[in-house]
Protein backbone atom coordinates (compact mmCIF):
# COMPACT_ATOMS: atom_id res chain seq x y z
CA UNK A 1 0.00 0.00 0.00
CA UNK A 2 2.65 2.58 0.71
CA UNK A 3 4.64 1.96 -2.12
CA UNK A 4 1.34 2.16 -4.42
CA UNK A 5 0.76 5.54 -2.51
CA UNK A 6 4.22 6.21 -3.20
CA UNK A 7 4.07 5.22 -7.17
CA UNK A 8 1.02 7.58 -7.37
CA UNK A 9 2.41 10.64 -6.10
CA UNK A 10 5.96 10.39 -7.97
CA UNK A 11 3.85 9.81 -11.51
CA UNK A 12 1.88 12.88 -10.59
CA UNK A 13 4.80 14.95 -9.80
CA UNK A 14 6.42 13.42 -13.40
CA UNK A 15 3.05 14.24 -15.04
CA UNK A 16 2.72 17.45 -14.22
CA UNK A 17 6.46 18.53 -14.52
CA UNK A 18 5.97 17.35 -18.46
CA UNK A 19 2.87 19.26 -18.79
CA UNK A 20 4.69 22.41 -17.33
CA UNK A 21 7.17 21.98 -19.97
CA UNK A 22 4.86 21.11 -22.73
CA UNK A 23 3.28 24.88 -21.98
CA UNK A 24 6.93 26.34 -21.83
CA UNK A 25 7.62 25.27 -25.39
CA UNK A 26 3.96 26.20 -26.52
CA UNK A 27 5.08 30.01 -25.27
CA UNK A 28 8.03 29.45 -27.46
CA UNK A 29 7.00 28.06 -31.10
CA UNK A 30 3.39 29.58 -30.73
CA UNK A 31 2.84 32.88 -28.54
CA UNK A 32 -0.99 33.63 -28.36
CA UNK A 33 -2.00 37.16 -28.88
CA UNK A 34 -0.50 40.00 -26.22
CA UNK A 35 1.92 37.66 -25.33
CA UNK A 36 5.73 38.71 -26.12
CA UNK A 37 7.64 35.31 -26.66
CA UNK A 38 11.62 35.09 -25.21
CA UNK A 39 13.71 35.83 -27.74
CA UNK A 40 15.57 32.31 -29.18
CA UNK A 41 19.24 33.25 -28.60
CA UNK A 42 18.43 34.04 -24.76
CA UNK A 43 18.45 31.39 -21.77
CA UNK A 44 17.06 30.99 -17.95
CA UNK A 45 18.39 34.20 -15.86
CA UNK A 46 18.73 36.63 -19.32
CA UNK A 47 17.65 39.92 -19.06
CA UNK A 48 16.04 41.81 -22.22
CA UNK A 49 14.03 44.60 -23.18
CA UNK A 50 11.52 45.18 -26.17
CA UNK A 51 11.68 48.11 -28.00
CA UNK A 52 8.13 48.64 -30.62
CA UNK A 53 6.50 51.72 -32.67
CA UNK A 54 3.19 52.57 -31.91
CA UNK A 55 0.59 51.54 -34.76
CA UNK A 56 -1.26 54.27 -34.28
CA UNK A 57 -0.45 58.24 -33.84
CA UNK A 58 -0.29 61.01 -31.58
CA UNK A 59 0.69 64.96 -31.67
CA UNK A 60 4.05 66.23 -30.10
CA UNK A 61 2.31 69.45 -28.56
CA UNK A 62 2.20 68.14 -24.77
CA UNK A 63 5.03 68.67 -22.58
CA UNK A 64 4.31 65.98 -20.03
CA UNK A 65 6.10 63.22 -20.25
CA UNK A 66 3.68 60.86 -18.75
CA UNK A 67 0.96 61.30 -21.45
CA UNK A 68 3.22 60.39 -23.92
CA UNK A 69 3.88 57.11 -21.53
CA UNK A 70 -0.01 56.75 -21.02
CA UNK A 71 0.03 56.80 -25.00
CA UNK A 72 2.76 53.55 -25.21
CA UNK A 73 0.78 51.95 -22.51
CA UNK A 74 -2.35 51.78 -24.48
CA UNK A 75 -0.74 50.86 -27.46
CA UNK A 76 0.67 47.62 -26.08
CA UNK A 77 -2.90 46.71 -25.20
CA UNK A 78 -1.93 45.09 -21.66
CA UNK A 79 0.63 42.50 -23.84
CA UNK A 80 2.38 40.43 -21.25
CA UNK A 81 5.74 38.04 -20.56
CA UNK A 82 5.10 34.63 -19.16
CA UNK A 83 1.35 35.74 -17.86
CA UNK A 84 2.67 39.21 -16.20
CA UNK A 85 1.56 42.65 -17.59
CA UNK A 86 4.45 44.53 -19.33
CA UNK A 87 5.01 48.37 -18.42
CA UNK A 88 6.34 50.22 -21.10
CA UNK A 89 7.75 53.58 -21.36
CA UNK A 90 8.08 56.16 -24.34
CA UNK A 91 11.29 56.70 -25.90
CA UNK A 92 10.87 60.31 -26.36
CA UNK A 93 12.54 63.06 -25.10
CA UNK A 94 10.06 66.28 -23.55
CA UNK A 95 11.46 70.05 -23.00
CA UNK A 96 12.13 69.13 -19.84
CA UNK A 97 12.72 65.05 -19.49
CA UNK A 98 15.56 63.06 -21.32
CA UNK A 99 14.80 60.11 -23.24
CA UNK A 100 17.55 58.15 -21.71
CA UNK A 101 16.07 59.22 -18.40
CA UNK A 102 12.33 58.35 -18.73
CA UNK A 103 13.41 54.57 -20.10
CA UNK A 104 16.38 54.16 -17.47
CA UNK A 105 19.77 52.80 -18.83
CA UNK A 106 20.07 49.34 -18.27
CA UNK A 107 22.51 46.93 -19.62
CA UNK A 108 20.23 44.13 -21.01
CA UNK A 109 20.17 43.69 -24.55
CA UNK A 110 17.14 45.07 -26.94
CA UNK A 111 14.74 43.14 -29.02
CA UNK A 112 11.64 43.15 -31.07
CA UNK A 113 8.69 41.61 -30.83
CA UNK A 114 9.85 38.83 -33.08
CA UNK A 115 13.22 38.23 -31.94
CA UNK A 116 15.76 40.36 -33.34
CA UNK A 117 18.46 41.79 -31.50
CA UNK A 118 17.90 46.30 -31.96
CA UNK A 119 21.24 46.40 -29.38
CA UNK A 120 23.20 45.62 -27.05
CA UNK A 121 22.10 47.24 -24.11
CA UNK A 122 20.40 50.05 -23.37
CA UNK A 123 22.89 52.65 -22.42
CA UNK A 124 25.51 54.57 -23.50
CA UNK A 125 28.38 51.80 -23.94
CA UNK A 126 29.52 50.36 -27.41
CA UNK A 127 26.46 48.65 -29.31
CA UNK A 128 24.05 50.52 -27.00
CA UNK A 129 20.73 51.86 -27.85
CA UNK A 130 22.20 55.05 -26.87
CA UNK A 131 25.52 54.72 -28.49
CA UNK A 132 25.18 57.31 -31.39
CA UNK A 133 28.35 56.24 -32.81
CA UNK A 134 27.15 52.48 -34.05
CA UNK A 135 24.69 51.68 -36.01
CA UNK A 136 21.81 49.72 -34.72
CA UNK A 137 21.69 45.79 -35.56
CA UNK A 138 17.89 46.18 -36.71
CA UNK A 139 16.23 49.07 -36.97
CA UNK A 140 13.20 49.06 -34.60
CA UNK A 141 10.33 49.64 -37.47
CA UNK A 142 7.75 47.41 -35.98
CA UNK A 143 4.65 47.07 -34.07
CA UNK A 144 4.13 44.20 -31.35
CA UNK A 145 2.52 42.21 -34.05
CA UNK A 146 5.70 42.84 -36.21
CA UNK A 147 3.63 44.77 -38.91
CA UNK A 148 6.13 47.45 -39.92
CA UNK A 149 6.04 51.27 -41.07
CA UNK A 150 9.51 51.65 -42.89
CA UNK A 151 9.32 55.35 -44.09
CA UNK A 152 7.22 57.07 -41.57
CA UNK A 153 8.42 59.73 -39.06
CA UNK A 154 8.44 59.58 -35.49
CA UNK A 155 8.17 62.05 -32.90
CA UNK A 156 11.71 61.62 -30.45
CA UNK A 157 12.77 65.45 -29.72
CA UNK A 158 15.57 63.07 -28.86
CA UNK A 159 19.76 63.15 -29.66
CA UNK A 160 21.44 60.25 -30.78
CA UNK A 161 22.45 59.88 -26.82
CA UNK A 162 19.17 60.14 -25.54
CA UNK A 163 18.68 63.41 -24.12
CA UNK A 164 16.59 66.29 -25.19
CA UNK A 165 17.26 67.84 -28.93
CA UNK A 166 18.94 71.16 -28.72
CA UNK A 167 20.73 73.65 -31.39
CA UNK A 168 22.37 76.99 -31.35
CA UNK A 169 21.89 79.75 -33.93
CA UNK A 170 22.47 83.17 -34.07
CA UNK A 171 23.81 83.31 -30.21
CA UNK A 172 20.66 81.71 -29.33
CA UNK A 173 19.78 78.19 -27.65
CA UNK A 174 16.64 76.43 -29.11
CA UNK A 175 14.53 73.19 -27.19
CA UNK A 176 13.28 71.18 -29.64
CA UNK A 177 11.56 68.66 -27.24
CA UNK A 178 8.30 67.15 -27.51
CA UNK A 179 5.38 69.81 -26.04
CA UNK A 180 8.13 73.00 -27.29
CA UNK A 181 6.07 76.15 -27.97
CA UNK A 182 8.72 78.58 -27.86
CA UNK A 183 8.00 81.80 -29.90
CA UNK A 184 9.01 83.02 -32.42
CA UNK A 185 11.80 80.75 -33.42
CA UNK A 186 12.83 82.86 -36.81
CA UNK A 187 15.74 81.05 -38.66
CA UNK A 188 16.98 82.08 -41.97
CA UNK A 189 13.60 83.68 -42.39
CA UNK A 190 12.03 80.85 -41.57
CA UNK A 191 9.32 80.58 -39.03
CA UNK A 192 10.29 77.06 -36.40
CA UNK A 193 7.85 78.39 -33.54
CA UNK A 194 6.16 74.64 -32.09
CA UNK A 195 8.49 72.72 -33.84
CA UNK A 196 9.79 69.27 -32.47
CA UNK A 197 12.55 66.93 -33.39
CA UNK A 198 11.62 63.53 -35.95
CA UNK A 199 12.67 60.70 -35.95
CA UNK A 200 12.83 58.46 -39.07
CA UNK A 201 11.72 54.78 -39.31
CA UNK A 202 13.74 53.42 -42.11
CA UNK A 203 14.58 49.46 -42.19
CA UNK A 204 17.81 50.47 -44.02
CA UNK A 205 18.80 53.15 -41.04
CA UNK A 206 22.16 54.23 -40.27
CA UNK A 207 23.75 55.96 -37.38
CA UNK A 208 20.95 57.35 -35.30
CA UNK A 209 18.70 58.54 -37.93
CA UNK A 210 16.15 56.52 -36.24
CA UNK A 211 16.08 58.60 -33.28
CA UNK A 212 17.31 62.00 -34.68
CA UNK A 213 16.57 62.53 -38.31
CA UNK A 214 19.67 64.66 -39.47
CA UNK A 215 18.49 67.34 -37.39
CA UNK A 216 14.90 67.75 -38.89
CA UNK A 217 12.25 69.51 -36.66
CA UNK A 218 8.49 69.06 -37.64
CA UNK A 219 5.45 71.61 -36.33
CA UNK A 220 4.10 69.49 -32.92
CA UNK A 221 0.84 70.27 -34.11
CA UNK A 222 0.88 67.18 -36.64
CA UNK A 223 0.35 63.78 -35.65
CA UNK A 224 3.22 61.30 -35.88
CA UNK A 225 3.98 57.79 -34.35
CA UNK A 226 6.51 57.11 -31.13
CA UNK A 227 8.58 54.28 -29.76
CA UNK A 228 7.64 52.55 -26.63
CA UNK A 229 10.29 50.19 -24.77
CA UNK A 230 9.32 47.55 -22.18
CA UNK A 231 10.92 47.42 -18.65
CA UNK A 232 14.15 45.03 -17.84
CA UNK A 233 11.92 41.36 -18.45
CA UNK A 234 13.52 38.61 -17.04
CA UNK A 235 13.79 34.43 -18.97
CA UNK A 236 12.57 32.08 -16.75
CA UNK A 237 14.18 28.99 -16.93
CA UNK A 238 12.97 25.49 -18.94
CA UNK A 239 12.42 22.85 -16.70
CA UNK A 240 15.07 20.78 -16.44
CA UNK A 241 15.40 17.92 -18.69
CA UNK A 242 17.15 16.01 -16.49
CA UNK A 243 14.71 15.95 -13.68
CA UNK A 244 12.13 14.61 -15.86
CA UNK A 245 14.05 12.32 -17.33
CA UNK A 246 15.20 11.02 -13.79
CA UNK A 247 11.77 11.33 -12.58
CA UNK A 248 10.31 9.13 -15.74
CA UNK A 249 13.24 6.71 -14.99
CA UNK A 250 11.89 6.57 -11.12
CA UNK A 251 8.28 6.09 -11.90
CA UNK A 252 9.68 2.84 -14.65
CA UNK A 253 11.71 1.52 -12.40
CA UNK A 254 9.04 1.21 -9.40
CA UNK A 255 6.15 0.23 -11.16
CA UNK A 256 8.52 -2.81 -12.67
CA UNK A 257 9.09 -3.22 -9.14
CA UNK A 258 5.55 -2.90 -8.22
CA UNK A 259 4.67 -5.57 -10.94
CA UNK A 260 6.70 -8.14 -9.65
CA UNK A 261 5.47 -7.98 -6.21
CA UNK A 262 2.04 -8.35 -7.16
Amino acid sequence: MILGALFNRLFNVAFLAAVVLAIHGAWQVHAFAGEIATPTTLHGGDQFRIIFVTPDKITGSSPTIGDYNNFVNTEAAGATYNGVTIHWSAVVSTTTVNARDNIGLTASGVYLANGNEVATSADTSGGGLWDASTPLINQPVTDLSNNSYSGNTVWTGTTGIGTTFKSATGGNIYNWGLGNSQSPIIIGGTDFSSNVGVGLLSSSGTGYNWISNQGIVDLNSNSYQIYGISDVLTVIPEPSTFLISGLGILVFGLAQRNRKRN
